[in-house]
């Protein structure tokens, strides 16, 4: 499943552009949500692209310390946004666009605040490659990568464990069906590492990593019987593929965190052929299996995100949204015992969650887009 530049996957995935104007309105009620969140509010980041701007991930250091990743477009080639949070506001940092027709961030992860990647894709004509940059304490610049396609090469999904030990997971294509994609950071290079491509499309759209060695790639495999869910372990030498459920006949995983050898989360969405609900998936240490998980109501709903800080702390985010209406963000919460929704600001012209990162169970971002006006859009937990 090839990512669009001008939609990166959790933008393709979870919600058409929309063309009417919106703002921020109201914050959702501290009865509603887990132990350490007060409340969710809104302080807007930027949006220097004129057409469309989206937010596809977010990394938190600290409460004044956070990074968000996307594109922006003012109707030409788009380009690689990243913002800064500084404890006040955000701000646009200077970034890499090599691609000449287009160029998009999907994730980042921080090892310090001096030491921060992001992945994602950068386009030059029919060409796609594998975009990565880091941030070194001063400036963000590009560094080479794989693009191991002839066709394309793209990454969703960064890990980033130490200064000598990171992963990036995506798909590439030679024109014969996707492969899954997945490369190491071993302090000097990026390097290619053997995977599993169980289907004839095969991707992958999240990693996540521990200092311990332990990792976890999700993404999703399609072929003549549908499309499955796709799990993949790192054992210490080798990525080998992990039987996952599969409740509908469409199935997909955007997101996986892991905090211990028996607790990790993987989320997204299924469909029984009907509209999508939310899917999320538990690691105890012995197998994967569904756990239960709500949506808005409304006809759609799609997890594209999942962070976790212990076992009885996660949140997931997405988008509810109901045939072609305006889509509203979708928060979800873990309290140990089960998934509830929690309420969240809500823009008027609809809105979408790409991404969500927590450096305590009380300090959370949540990062996607106002679909309405094309901007830019970030809610705070704290």
């Amino acid at each position: 499943m090839r990512i669009s530049l001008s939609a990166p996957h959790a933008w393709r995935v979870l919600a058409p552009l929309l063309v009417a104007a919106g703002t921020l309105a109201g914050t959702a009620s501290a009865s509603a949500l887990a132990a350490g969140c007060q409340a969710w509010t809104g302080a807007q980041p930027p949006s220097p692209g004129s057409q469309s701007n989206v937010l596809n991930g977010v990394a938190v250091l600290s409460p004044c310390n956070a990074w968000a990743v996307g594109f922006a477009s003012s109707g030409t080639a788009s380009q690689a946004l990243i913002e800064h949070w500084n404890g006040a506001a955000w701000t646009v940092v200077p970034s890499p666009s090599p691609g000449s027709t287009g160029n998009s961030l999907s994730s980042v992860r921080a090892v310090s605040p001096r030491n921060i990647w992001a992945v994602g894709q950068s386009e030059s004509g029919p060409a796609e490659k594998t975009l990565i940059v880091h941030w070194n304490g001063t400036a963000w610049k590009q560094v080479l990568s794989p693009s191991p396609g002839a066709a394309f090469s793209e990454l969703g999904g960064v890990a980033a464990v130490s200064a000598r030990d990171v992963w990036a997971v995506g798909d590439y294509s030679s024109g014969t069906g996707d492969k899954t994609l997945i490369m190491r950071w071993n302090g000097t290079a990026w390097k290619q590492v053997p995977s599993p491509s169980p289907a004839s499309r095969s991707e992958l759209l999240a990693v996540a990593a521990t200092p311990d060695g332990r990792a976890w790639a999700v993404g999703a495999t399609s072929a003549a019987a549908g499309d499955r869910t796709l799990i993949l372990r790192w054992n210490g030498r080798h990525w080998l593929l992990v039987a996952s459920p599969d409740p509908g006949a469409r199935n997909t995983l955007t997101a996986v965190s892991i905090t211990s050898a028996r607790n990790a989360w993987a989320a997204g969405f299924t469909s029984r052929g009907g509209p999508d609900a939310t899917l999320i998936l538990h690691w105890n240490g012995h197998g994967w299996s569904r756990t239960q998980s709500p949506g808005r109501g409304l006809a759609s709903n799609d997890l594209s995100a999942i962070t976790a800080t212990s076992t009885t702390n996660a949140w997931a985010v997405g988008v509810s949204f109901a045939n072609s209406s305006a889509g509203k963000a979708l928060i979800l919460d873990w309290n140990g015992r089960s998934w509830r929704l929690t309420a969240s600001p809500d823009v008027p012209g609809g809105s979408l969650l790409a991404g969500v990162a927590a450096a305590s169970a009380g300090d959370i971002w949540a990062v996607g887009a106002d679909d309405a006006a094309g901007q830019a859009y970030a809610i705070h937990c704290c």
